[in-house]
C-alpha cells in the first residue's frame, strides 16, 4: 500500500495530470470532430450552428464527462490537495486542477440540463405558454455559446497546467521515485504525454544538455534495490541516448556505474517497482 509521503504523492500528481489531460484531450476531439460535421452539414460558421436539444447534447457524452470528472480529476485534486495545501497556501497547480474540476462540474451540469429539454419534447413546441418556450429557447442558446466556452476553457487550464507543472519536474529532479516510477511507465501514458516521451520528461527535470542523467538515476536506483538486470537495462539504455544526445559527461558516468556491476549478478528485474 502507498503511504502519502511527500515522494509518493508527487509521483500520483504527475501520473494523474497527465492521465486526466490524456482523457479530457480523447472527449475535447471528440466535440470538435462533431462541430467540424456540422459545419461541413449546415455550410454556416460554428458560432451561427443551432441545434436542437436532442444534437446539442449529443456533443458531449455524459459517461465521458463522469469518467472524467470521476475516475480522472478527483483522484488529481485528491492528491493535489495533500501535496500542496496548507492551512493559508498552495501551489499554482493544485488552483488550477481545482478551477479544471469547478468548470468541468458546470459544464456537466448544463449538459445534463440540456438532456431534459431534449426528453421534454411538448415543452418546446411554441403553445398556450409562450413566455415558458420562449425561455427555454433563450437557455438552449446560452448553452450554444457555453459548450464551446467551457470545453475550450478547460483546454486551456490543462495546458497552462502542464507548463506548471513542468516548472515543478525540474524542482524535484532529485526525487527518486519519481524518476524511477517515469522509466517505469515510459510505455504508458509517459509515452502519450509528450512525442518524445520520456526523453522529454528527463529533458524537462535535467535540462536539454544533461537529459541522460534520468537514466543514470534510475539505473543506479535499481542498482542500489539489487535489482541489477534493471539496473544494466537503464544504464545502456542511457549510455546510448547519452552518446546519441552527445552528452560526454553524463554517458562517462553512466559507462562507470555499468563496468561496476560484475558480470555474473542476476536478479529480479525490478518492473513491479
Amino acid at each position: 500500500m502507498i503511504t502519502d509521503t511527500a515522494e509518493s504523492l508527487k509521483w500520483r500528481v504527475v501520473e494523474r495530470f497527465y492521465l486526466a489531460w490524456n482523457n479530457f484531450q480523447s472527449v475535447h476531439d471528440r466535440y470538435e470532430q462533431i462541430v467540424h460535421d456540422y459545419v461541413d452539414k449546415l455550410g454556416v460558421p460554428r458560432e451561427k450552428i443551432r441545434l436542437d436539444p436532442k444534437d446539442l447534447f449529443e456533443l458531449l457524452s455524459t459517461q465521458d464527462l463522469e469518467v472524467l470528472r470521476d475516475d480522472f480529476l478527483t483522484p488529481l485534486k485528491t492528491a493535489c490537495h495533500r501535496l500542496f495545501r496548507t492551512e493559508d497556501s498552495t501551489d499554482f497547480l493544485d488552483r488550477l486542477v481545482n478551477d479544471i474540476f469547478h468548470e468541468l462540474s458546470i459544464l456537466k451540469e448544463e449538459h445534463y440540463n440540456v438532456l431534459t429539454y431534449a426528453t421534454d419534447e411538448a415543452a418546446m413546441l411554441p403553445g398556450t405558454d409562450r413566455d415558458l418556450h420562449q425561455e427555454q429557447q433563450v437557455i438552449l442558446d446560452e448553452v450554444h455559446d457555453m459548450f464551446p466556452q467551457k470545453v475550450h476553457r478547460i483546454s486551456h487550464l490543462f495546458e497552462t497546467g502542464s507548463v506548471a507543472l513542468e516548472a515543478l519536474l525540474h524542482r524535484w529532479s532529485s526525487d527518486t521515485v519519481l524518476v524511477r516510477s517515469l522509466f517505469l511507465q515510459r510505455d504508458g501514458f509517459v509515452s502519450r504525454a509528450y512525442e518524445s516521451g520520456l526523453d522529454h520528461f528527463y529533458q524537462l527535470m535535467y535540462g536539454p544538455d544533461s537529459s541522460a542523467m534520468g537514466y543514470l538515476v534510475v539505473g543506479s536506483s535499481f542498482l542500489d534495490s539489487g535489482f541489477h538486470d534493471s539496473a544494466v537495462k537503464a544504464l545502456e539504455l542511457g549510455a546510448e541516448k547519452a552518446e546519441s544526445w552527445g552528452q560526454e559527461s553524463v554517458l562517462k558516468e553512466l559507462q562507470q556505474t555499468l563496468a561496476s556491476i560484475p558480470s555474473n549478478e542476476s536478479s529480479d528485474d525490478g518492473s513491479h517497482e
